[in-house]
C-alpha cells in the first residue's frame, strides 16, 4: 500500500523570503468601521497602512503585492534604505491561495486583526453606502448595474437588504472563515475586534490589542486617554436601522445567516455577536473588547 502523501496547502506553509518585512495584517469586511480601525492602530504603533488592492469594487479582495526584488534587497542589506519598523497591510482581502502567496512576497506575518459588526447592522450600513456613493464597496462596477443588481436605486430598504445580504453575506462568511483556517494553520494570532470597541472604546482597545500583539510590535506609548478619537469615513446623513427592514426580508436573511455562518462550529463566541441584530426580537450581546480567537 503507497505511503499517504501530506495535504497540499499550497503556498501557504512556504517560508518568506529573505529581507521579507513583518507586517500586521487587517483583513476587513466592509462596513466594519476598518478604516477607523486602521487608522487606530497605524497611530499607536507607528506604522503605516499600505493597500494591495488591484483595482477599486472587486479589486480589494485580490491583492497585487509587488516582489521583494535583488535590487531592494541589496539596498537593504547595505543599509543604504532600512524598511519602517512596522508595517500595516489593509483591505477587505480573503486568505486565498493567491492572496497568501501575494503577501508572502514582501511580508512575513507578525499578526491579524480583524473587524466585525452585527450582520443586521452591517447590511442597513451598505444600503447607506450604496445610496451614498451610488455603487457598493465590493462592486464590480458593471455598467448600468450597482452590485449586479439593476434598478437598485430605485428599491426599498427592504429589499435592499434581502438583494444585499444574499450577495454580501458568502462574501463575509469567506473573509472571517479563511483567516481563520489560514492563521490555524500558520499558527499566527488572531484577533476579532467588535464594531462597539472601535467606535467607543478607542484607548481600552488600543490597550487591550498592543496587550496581545507579538514584543517586536508592542508599542511603548500608552494609548490616548480620550475615547472615540479617531474617526475615518463618516457619514452625517441619515442611518439606516435595523427596524427600518421588514418582518420577511430580515426573517429570510437571519435563516440564510445562521446556515451559511453556523454551518459548524468554527466561529464559537463570534457568532451569536453577528447573528445578534438578525433576532426577530433583538438580543443583547455581551462582547469582549477583543476575541483573542488562536490563544488556545
Amino acid at each position: 500500500m503507497p505511503p499517504t502523501q501530506p495535504r497540499m496547502t499550497g503556498e501557504v506553509s512556504m517560508p518568506s523570503p529573505k529581507g521579507s518585512q513583518r507586517a500586521l495584517l487587517v483583513p476587513a469586511p466592509p462596513k466594519c468601521a476598518s478604516q477607523t480601525l486602521a487608522a487606530l492602530l497605524s497611530n499607536h504603533l507607528d506604522a503605516p497602512v499600505v493597500r494591495h488592492k488591484t483595482t477599486k469594487g472587486f479589486g480589494h479582495l485580490l491583492l497585487n503585492v509587488p516582489e521583494l526584488g535583488r535590487r531592494e534587497r541589496w539596498v537593504r542589506r547595505i543599509r543604504f534604505h532600512q524598511p519602517h519598523k512596522r508595517l500595516l497591510v489593509y483591505g477587505h482581502y480573503p486568505a486565498s491561495h493567491h492572496n497568501l502567496k501575494q503577501l508572502k512576497r514582501r511580508y512575513s506575518t507578525a499578526a491579524v486583526v480583524m473587524p466585525v459588526r452585527p450582520l443586521g447592522a452591517l447590511l442597513c450600513s451598505l444600503i447607506h453606502h450604496t445610496r451614498r456613493k451610488s455603487y457598493g464597496p465590493l462592486d464590480l462596477r458593471c455598467p448600468g448595474l450597482t452590485d449586479g443588481i439593476p434598478n437598485l436605486h430605485q428599491r426599498s430598504e427592504s429589499d435592499l437588504f434581502h438583494l444585499l445580504g444574499i450577495l454580501y453575506l458568502p462574501q463575509i462568511h469567506l473573509l472571517i472563515r479563511s483567516w481563520i483556517e489560514a492563521t490555524k494553520t500558520n499558527k499566527f494570532p488572531l484577533f476579532f475586534v467588535p464594531f462597539e470597541s472601535i467606535t467607543g472604546a478607542q484607548s481600552d482597545l488600543l490597550a487591550k490589542i498592543n496587550s496581545l500583539l507579538p514584543e517586536d510590535y508592542q508599542s511603548a506609548v500608552d494609548p490616548n486617554g480620550k475615547n472615540n478619537a479617531v474617526k475615518v469615513n463618516m457619514s452625517t446623513t441619515r442611518k439606516i436601522k435595523i427596524g427600518d427592514i421588514g418582518f420577511n426580508q430580515r426573517e429570510s436573511i437571519e435563516a440564510i445567516a445562521t446556515k451559511l455562518f453556523g454551518c459548524d462550529d468554527s466561529l464559537g463566541a463570534l457568532l451569536p455577536y453577528l447573528l445578534s441584530d438578525l433576532h426577530s426580537s433583538e438580543r443583547d450581546c455581551v462582547t469582549p473588547l477583543a476575541w483573542n480567537f488562536n490563544s488556545h
